[in-house]
């Protein structure tokens, strides 16, 4: 693992230079994204429900969630100071935030 660098806070859109884990848990409801921020180098943790239930499932017409699309937004979440870091910020991080491609959905995987 590299070492964490203390860099200034901004929040700022980045390309990911190393791959990242992504796993879907044993209940099929959460992704988790695991791996090193691109900018500051600290690990970093990132948790998303799977889908969205969305109004219908409100009204008992849909028995589980929609499939999340798209790529997955992740946030630096290293939990290390950064200079600069406003104190009202809900970020844990550097500000740093990325895409992380959705796996494939398993065959025969947990259905919610």
């Amino acid at each position: 693992m590299p070492a964490h660098e203390p860099t200034s806070f901004q929040e700022s859109e980045v390309q990911p230079a190393a791959p990242f884990t992504v796993e879907r848990s044993a209940d099929g409801r959460w992704y988790t994204v695991t791996g090193d921020c691109p900018v500051c180098r600290g690990r970093t943790v990132f948790r998303i429900a799977y889908g969205m239930l969305g109004p219908a499932k409100a009204r008992g017409r849909r028995t589980r969630p929609e499939p999340f699309t798209g790529p997955i937004p992740v946030i630096c979440g290293c939990g290390y100071p950064h200079p600069e870091r406003p104190p009202e910020s809900p970020d844990s991080g550097c500000g740093a935030f990325w895409d992380v491609p959705v796996p494939p959905p398993a065959t025969g995987g947990p259905t919610p």
